[in-house]
């Protein structure tokens, strides 16, 4: 809600500006705290010593501690698979309620396409980060234990 503010503020001239606006920014913050933060910090207290020697390390460090911080990563996409689930629900619901308000309050056809015209629309710039980043964690993951594999 705030960076949809934000990118409204910030110039952005259309709806679906502001929502790749959105979009762009929540998925950066979603691979710098969900993935990097988590990942880093795992191990971050053995390894700050090691960072500072050698800054290039980052890239290995990031592959070995990837697997201690896996059960974090399978809490967050149960979660994540939760909410999608709770999200349908909570959209059926307002689905329902609208078609049963219709049906009692809509009696013009101005007023039906009133209501199904300001229905609440899906926000697909805070919908679509959170299935890239869980991609991008898959993929990491997936390609990291492939190359060690090998």
């Amino acid at each position: 809600m705030i960076a949809t503010v934000m990118a409204k503020l910030g110039g952005d001239p259309t709806l679906s500006a502001v929502e790749l606006t959105v979009q762009n920014s929540y998925f950066g913050f979603q691979v710098v705290q969900v993935f990097l933060v988590a990942t880093l910090g795992s191990a971050a207290s053995a390894a700050v010593g090691k960072i500072i020697k050698d800054p290039t390390i980052v890239t290995t460090l990031l592959s070995t501690s990837l697997p201690l911080a896996s059960n974090f990563y399978l809490s967050y996409f149960i979660v994540q698979g939760l909410g999608v689930v709770a999200g349908l629900l909570v959209g059926l619901v307002g689905l329902i309620i609208a078609k049963v308000l219709s049906k009692l309050l809509d009696s013009t056809p101005r007023k039906m396409y009133k209501r199904w015209t300001q229905l609440a629309g899906l926000s697909w710039g805070t919908v679509f980060p959170i299935y890239t980043n869980l991609f991008v964690i898959g993929k990491f993951l997936f390609s990291e234990r492939s190359s060690s594999i090998h």
